[in-house]
C-alpha cells in the first residue's frame, strides 16, 4: 500500500507513556509521522491526570512496563475503568525482569520488546488497534 493510504488510516489517540525520554521522543515521533494522534507522558500518575482531562477518545495505551512510581501493568489496570475500550500496548527492554516475562505471557498482552525498528512499531501500533477489545 502506498504510504499516504497508511497514513490517511491512522487517525486514532494514543496514550503514550515511558519514563526515558529518548525512547518517548522517539517512539512520538514515528507514530505522528505515521498520522496518529498522540499524547505523552512520562509516568503512570501523570498518564493517569491526562486521561482524566482529556475530553476526546484515547483508543491505545501504549506503555513501558517497567517505570518509576508505578509500572504499565498497574497504569492500565488504572486507566481501563476510566477508558472502557483503550487497547494496551506494552513495551520494553528489560528481557529478565520476571513482571515482563509474566506480561509477555500475559493471555492477550500485546507486546513489543525494544529497540524496535519504526516500521516494527507502526505494524504492531495498527495490528492492535485493528484487534477486538479484550476483556
Amino acid at each position: 500500500m502506498d504510504g499516504e493510504q497508511d497514513k490517511a488510516k491512522n487517525t486514532e489517540m494514543i496514550l503514550l507513556v515511558d519514563d526515558d525520554e529518548i525512547v518517548r521522543k522517539f517512539v512520538l515521533h514515528v507514530l505522528q509521522a505515521s498520522g496518529y494522534a498522540v499524547i505523552e507522558a512520562s509516568n503512570g500518575p501523570e498518564a493517569l491526570r491526562i486521561a482524566n482531562e482529556h475530553t476526546g477518545p484515547i483508543n491505545l495505551l501504549l506503555t513501558d512496563i517497567k517505570m518509576p512510581k508505578m509500572n504499565g501493568r498497574e497504569l492500565a489496570e488504572r486507566l481501563m475503568p476510566l477508558r472502557p475500550g483503550v487497547k494496551v500496548l506494552y513495551i520494553s527492554g528489560h528481557t529478565d525482569s520476571a513482571t515482563v516475562n509474566e506480561m509477555a505471557l500475559q493471555r492477550g498482552a500485546n507486546f513489543l520488546q525494544k529497540p524496535f525498528t519504526p516500521d516494527r512499531l507502526t505494524t504492531k501500533v495498527r495490528k492492535v488497534l485493528d484487534s477486538p477489545v479484550t476483556p
